[in-house]
């Protein structure tokens, strides 16, 4: 007897659980976040992005008197360049990891499954309690049904929540670290860009110098410190750009592939498993 109550109680609150839409809500929440972290990490990148289309391939030229000084900047570039596109990819994977997980979060709380949840769960209590309507290949059947359109109903949510909650207790520090070191990375950069470009458009009065010599070592130096300057910063920006996408790998990709599996597991220990033969014995006295 307490086995049928236990289970009816557990169906009502499965059920009451999908209509109330709580769980959508709060999962909704914090797919939006997900998102919003993506979107903006992904314009930080593209900025760095546009500083390299800018920078690569200028040269800045010095010739006066004949002497040349010549300084292709943009090869400092070419390793940021790689993980710019790599990173893009790997964002577009995580975009699409959020938006397969949107549109299931999407299909469970349409109202055909809630009609088919409630339904079959009415149907297994009403079997659970009255010996006229028992048959057991049929209440395995209907309860297996009842699993499956559960699963669709809940596993998105759970997935959704159990990441953010991951998200939160283990990976929002680095995150927020290397955001914010990379926005500051990007903005440094630019400014050395734009240095880079005045050295690029600078006029000298090298004809009407005295000291020819110094003129040129000076120039020398300078563009020697900008070009050290941008070489340790687009170096940090790639520390930082891994680090993220080691984040965003996991977070999108990995956990919920992972979680999926985990449910996918139990979900199949629900199916091969006879419920009936838990019930069938008391129904039979």
């Amino acid at each position: 007897m307490y086995r049928k109550f236990i289970i009816s109680i557990l169906l009502i609150v499965v059920v009451f659980i999908s209509s109330i839409k709580v769980l959508d809500d709060v999962s909704s929440q914090r797919l939006d976040r997900a998102f919003t972290r993506s979107v903006t990490v992904f314009a930080i990148a593209r900025g760095l992005n546009g500083l390299i289309s800018v920078v690569q391939g200028t040269e800045v030229y010095a010739t006066p008197a004949g002497v040349g000084v010549n300084f292709a900047v943009g090869q400092v570039l070419d390793p940021l360049n790689d993980m710019v596109e790599r990173f893009s990819w790997v964002m577009l994977m995580s975009s699409v990891s959020l938006g397969v997980q949107e549109v299931i979060l999407r299909l469970g709380k349409t109202e055909l499954v809630q009609i088919l949840l409630a339904l079959s769960s009415a149907v297994i209590i009403l079997m659970l309690w009255s010996r006229q309507l028992w048959h057991k290949s049929s209440f395995n059947l209907i309860f297996k049904a009842f699993v499956i359109v559960s699963f669709l109903r809940f596993v998105a949510p759970l997935i959704v929540l159990l990441n953010a909650a991951v998200f939160s207790y283990a990976l929002e520090p680095k995150y927020e670290n290397a955001k914010i070191s990379l926005e500051l990375t990007q903005k440094e950069s630019k400014v050395l860009v734009q240095k880079v470009q005045q050295k690029q458009n600078q006029k000298h009065s090298w004809i009407d110098s005295l000291n020819l010599t110094k003129q040129l070592e000076e120039f020398r130096l300078q563009m020697q410190t900008l070009w050290t300057d941008l070489h340790e910063k687009f170096s940090l920006a790639i520390d930082y750009m891994l680090t993220l996408i080691t984040i965003f790998i996991i977070e999108s990709v990995l956990f919920p592939l992972l979680a999926l599996w985990g449910f996918m597991r139990i979900f199949r220990e629900f199916l091969s498993f006879d419920i009936a033969q838990i019930f069938e014995p008391k129904l039979r006295r």
